[in-house]
């Protein structure tokens, strides 16, 4: 009897194994931030709590700017970090001529405080989608500022 109860947990076993059964697949994401980046280029974490979706690969970043982040995840003692505040945010991403945003994949719910709604309203104001990349549970997205076309270096 026990055989056969540990016999039909194997395949269910393999499958939480396989990528197809992970709600987001970190390495796919941060290779997606790494390839859309340049260096030079603006980060932004739509929601903040995304950070963790790049930090087991460091190098994905490298060489962009997180515009949000106020303090690391280690020195804060959280698993996002803190992020700065909303006007910062703002002031920030204008030194920026492109900005990769990493998000929550079409018809995800992200949460809402002043740090989300300065980032999201200073992209639809002042930024213009250039290419975005579906990911197992994410989209990463080039923005160019209005004034920069998207094939800008």
């Amino acid at each position: 009897m026990a055989a056969a109860v540990l016999a039909s947990l194997v395949p269910a076993s393999l499958h939480l194994q396989t990528p197809q059964s992970r709600h987001d697949d970190v390495v796919a994401i941060g290779r997606a931030v790494r390839e859309a980046g340049r260096p030079g280029d603006g980060l932004l974490y739509l929601t903040g709590r995304h950070r963790v979706w790049t930090q087991p690969g460091p190098q994905d970043t490298r060489g962009l700017t997180d515009l949000a982040l106020a303090q690391g995840p280690v020195s804060s003692n959280t698993l996002a970090g803190i992020e700065l505040p909303a006007a910062e945010i703002r002031h920030r991403m204008t030194a920026f001529q492109r900005i990769v945003v990493v998000r929550d994949p079409v018809g995800a719910h992200s949460d809402t405080n002043p740090q989300e709604e300065a980032k999201s309203r200073m992209l639809a104001r002042h930024f213009h989608e250039c290419v975005t990349r579906e990911v197992t549970g994410a989209r990463v997205t080039v923005y160019a500022r209005d004034d920069v076309p998207c094939a800008h270096r």
